[in-house]
């Protein structure tokens, strides 16, 4: 991307400065009425931001790892500081465009709460040994609606709901807010540049052709996901809905979208089985909680302090994690009556 001078960079900012107000999301039910009015009372969405950040959901992402995590390092990201990044890259862009800033907030702080241990290796393992599909975006939704308040959920609402299902893989669709489809780019400029960021503190060596991709958007993480914001803006203005496909920046971004993946595969390369093998096997014989839902609730942290004891797997240990409170709390009959699916209840 060419050098922009301070005056060039105001004028292409300013142009683009509330471009897609007209199309700002106002409002949006919930999926349940019997939300009593003090918990009711204000903006919507600065409700469901703040009834987010309260969850033990939350709580749970800063023992589960972004791409790698050390504990001697404590500037490689988790899954929390990714999410908080991208709660601050959709706030600019939202902001900048006249969206609304509190529902873009709220999708972001959410989309990442259905992670489970060791990250989309981890959905793999789950998806295997349920022989159906099984994914972090789903699962969001699931903890959000049938596990979170000892099973009674947030209470969230459709706009905020709808915006952590699609921020990833295949569910975008036309009836998405435009907020959504912040988040939905927010999430990916947020972790590309920062996963970068976090191989350099890695040492590790990228492919040629990554590196001088990643440079074409700038020369640090912050250059870099300012100058790809202001493409983003630009070419939404343009286009009069919330869009980066089409732009030289776009398909730019796009390539480096493929060679990171490529270099993920390498960065992480572990077979999860030995991990997650016992603990499924245990909560199989239990019958309190389903496996795929209790592995669902269990955090990297709370998976290597229980293998890693070196003696046989206990139920005691299991109770002793965050997954013991919920238990507890909430009828085995519940648990077992949730799904691994959407249900956003339209």
């Amino acid at each position: 991307m060419k050098t922009i001078n301070n005056k060039e960079l105001h004028a292409r900012i300013v142009a683009t400065q509330s471009g897609l107000a007209h199309l700002k999301t106002e409002k949006s039910h919930r999926r349940h009425a019997w939300e009593d009015d003090f918990h009711s009372i204000g903006n919507p969405f600065v409700r469901d931001f703040r009834a987010i950040f309260q969850s033990k959901a939350w709580r749970r992402m800063s023992g589960k790892n972004q791409v790698a995590s050390s504990p001697f390092d404590s500037h490689l990201r988790n899954r929390e500081t990714h999410v908080v990044e991208v709660i601050g890259c959709s706030s600019q862009i939202a902001e900048h465009l006249g969206l609304n800033v509190y529902l873009a907030q709220a999708i972001s702080a959410g989309h990442d709460i259905g992670h489970v241990p060791f990250g989309h290796q981890g959905e793999h393992y789950i998806q295997k040994k349920l022989g159906s599909d099984f994914t972090h975006e789903v699962m969001g939704t699931v903890i959000a609606q049938s596990v979170e308040r000892t099973g009674h959920g947030l209470n969230l609402t459709l706009a905020t709901l709808d915006g952590m299902y699609r921020h990833s893989g295949s569910n975008a669709a036309e009836c998405m807010t435009p907020e959504a489809w912040v988040v939905r780019y927010a999430d990916k400029v947020a972790y590309l540049f920062a996963d970068y960021n976090d191989f350099g503190r890695m040492q590790w060596r990228c492919q040629p052709e990554l590196i001088d991709t990643m440079n074409w958007f700038g020369h640090s993480q912050r250059d870099r996901t300012c100058r790809t914001v202001m493409a983003l803006c630009e070419e939404s203005v343009s286009a009069g809905r919330v869009i980066f496909e089409n732009s030289e920046p776009a398909k730019k971004f796009s390539r480096l979208r493929k060679l990171m993946y490529y270099e993920y595969e390498k960065v992480v390369e572990q077979d999860v089985s030995a991990y997650l093998d016992p603990i499924w096997n245990l909560f199989d014989r239990s019958k309190v909680i389903p496996p795929w839902l209790g592995i669902s609730l269990l955090t990297d942290n709370d998976v290597s302090r229980l293998l890693g004891e070196h003696r046989a797997l206990r139920w005691k240990a299991i109770m002793e994690t965050g997954l013991g409170e919920i238990i507890k709390k909430i009828p085995s009959e519940n648990l077992w009556q949730v799904e691994p699916k959407l249900d956003l209840n339209w």
